[in-house]
Order: C-alpha cells, then sequence, then structure tokens
C-alpha cells in the first residue's frame, strides 16, 4: 500500500468510523549519547539499548498493530548498534515492514547517511549559543547537514532560558544557511524544579509562542499550524494521546515517558505531538499542515 493509500486509510477509519487506531510509534534505540546537555537526564543511563533482535520484534509488534509513521530517538539513535547491525538495517527493516514515513531525531554529530527517511537535527540556537549548549559542536553538524544523503532535513531547537532571547536570530540564520526544509521546535518538558529553573513557563511561554507564530507568519518555515499554535497557547489539548507510543527496551508508553507524572504532563512542550493532537481533533490547519510536511519528504 502506498505512503497516500495508507494516509487515506487512515483517515477515514479515525474521522468516519471514530477508531483511535494506531498513528505514530516511536523508539528510544539506545541512550548513548555523545554530548552532555544540561536538560537532558536520560543519557548515556545504560538502561535503554535495545538489542537487535528486539528492536525487530518491537518494530513488527507496532507495525502489527496498525502504526505507519516511525521516529527513532535516543539518546543519540545514529550510535545504535548490536549483533553487527547499526540504525540504517532497522531503518531498511521498517521499509521492508511497511512503514511510510520514518523519522529520525539526531544531535547531527553523526553523518546523516542513511537513506529513505527524514533528518530532525537539534539546533539548539544561533551558532554560539548551540556551542555553549551542545559543546561546540555546531560546525560538525552543518557540515554533516550539507553532505547530508537527502534532502528531506529539519532543524529543531528546544527551546530554554538559555536560548529563548535568541529566537528570531536562531530563525534567521537558520533560513539564511538554505539547508533545512523547516524548523520545529519544543519547550523544554522536565519536571517541574527543572523547568522553573531552566524552561520557559507562565507568560513567558505565550510570548515566546507569540514570537514564533509571528515569524510563521512572515513567511519563515516554522512547522506550527494555527491550530496546535492555539491549543499550546491556551495549553488546552488533549493528552495523553493514545494514537502515539514510545517504545523504550522495558516498556511501551501511551504517548512519551511522562505519561506517568501528572506534573510533567500538563506542562508538555513537545509541539509535534500537539500537532498531532489537532490532526486527530480534525482541525484544518494541522492537517494541512502535515500535508505539506509529508508531501516533501
Amino acid at each position: 500500500m502506498g505512503k497516500w493509500t495508507q494516509h487515506i486509510a487512515y483517515a477515514f477509519s479515525t474521522f468516519i468510523l471514530r477508531r483511535q487506531s494506531p498513528y505514530l510509534f516511536g523508539m528510544v534505540v539506545t541512550d548513548r549519547c555523545n554530548l552532555d546537555c544540561f536538560y537532558c537526564e536520560s543519557k548515556n543511563s545504560g538502561d535503554y539499548h535495545f538489542s537487535l533482535d528486539h528492536a525487530l520484534d518491537t518494530l513488527r509488534e507496532a507495525y502489527a498493530r496498525g502504526h505507519r509513521s516511525l521516529y527513532f530517538t535516543g539518546g543519540e539513535p545514529m550510535l545504535w548498534e548490536d549483533g553487527g547491525r547499526d540504525l540504517s538495517f532497522l531503518v531498511a527493516e521498517a521499509h521492508l515492514l511497511g512503514f511510510s514515513d520514518i523519522f529520525i531525531f539526531t544531535n547531527g554529530t553523526v553523518p546523516l547517511t542513511i537513506p529513505g527517511c527524514s533528518y530532525i537535527v537539534t539546533i539548539d540556537g544561533p551558532r554560539e549559543v548551540h556551542n555553549r549548549i551542545r559543546g561546540g559542536s555546531y560546525d560538525r553538524v552543518i557540515e554533516n547537514v550539507r553532505g547530508a544523503v537527502t534532502q528531506a532535513v529539519f532543524a529543531s531547537i528546544t527551546f530554554n532560558r538559555e536560548n529563548v532571547e535568541y529566537c528570531e536570530d536562531f530563525v534567521e540564520e537558520i533560513c539564511a544557511l538554505n539547508l533545512f526544509r523547516g524548523i520545529s521546535f519544543n519547550l523544554l518538558t522536565h519536571w517541574p524544579e527543572i523547568v522553573e529553573s531552566h524552561g520557559i513557563h507562565g507568560e513567558e511561554r505565550i510570548k515566546l509562542l507569540d514570537r514564533l507564530w509571528q515569524l510563521k507568519q512572515q513567511g519563515y518555515p516554522i512547522a506550527l499550524s494555527g491550530a496546535a499554535y492555539r491549543a499550546l497557547r491556551a495549553n488546552n489539548f488533549k493528552r495523553p494521546i493514545p494514537q502515539i507510543e514510545l517504545g523504550t527496551r522495558d516498556r511501551i508508553f501511551s504517548c512519551c515517558r511522562d505519561v506517568d507524572n501528572p506534573s510533567i504532563c500538563a506542562n508538555c512542550g513537545y509541539a509535534n505531538c500537539v500537532e498531532v493532537s489537532q490532526i486527530l481533533a480534525l482541525k484544518p490547519s494541522a492537517i494541512w499542515q502535515v500535508m505539506k510536511l509529508t508531501a516533501q519528504v
């Protein structure tokens, strides 16, 4: 079944038959990471690394449950390997199973040489700011994006107190490179005390979202629909989202790993998940946004 046929079938099941069919599956394939970002608590814990057989079984089971969109994350998923295989093998196997849209969330420090997928590359601000947060890796990341095997590469920023004031500078710098197909973002989502110290919350959160929306209105390629903007701003979207699952070595979570922590979930800043929630709520701007995104890849 082709990608667009799968999308149409999913739309019929969801919007006409009103079924809560699986939509998006994520795999935390490893927690190994070669960076030391201050806001990440799961790096190099040794708790998340998949074996090859377990990874393949997890992909097969996710596909059997109905998932057709897939993303790999970590840690740094490009560092995953087991049984003489690396992440390129899992991507190829996912295609053979029938997954239609495959994304890799990466810090970009490893060459982007795996075909048949899109890359979401984290860049945490303009060059100087990114280097301060992410260990001087900016030039290496940009070099790897220039050499990527695909043009389906998107920039992503996690907004926090270290980089929020540089929002406009970041967007302008990324667009001037003419390397990225679009820009996505997250608001630092963590334990309340971490968000209080390092995150964007309250009126600051609203002001940041307004700035991003203004940039979107000016024509910058921000991956943010009108519906998701309003939902994030009002913080009134439905969560957890049962059509999203995240697989770790030991558990399949509904939505994300924070689903058991209401204090974290209540201040969710995962903008991509909010977009999905608005698609499933039949918001036209969110549906149009994802159609444009998937048409490009």
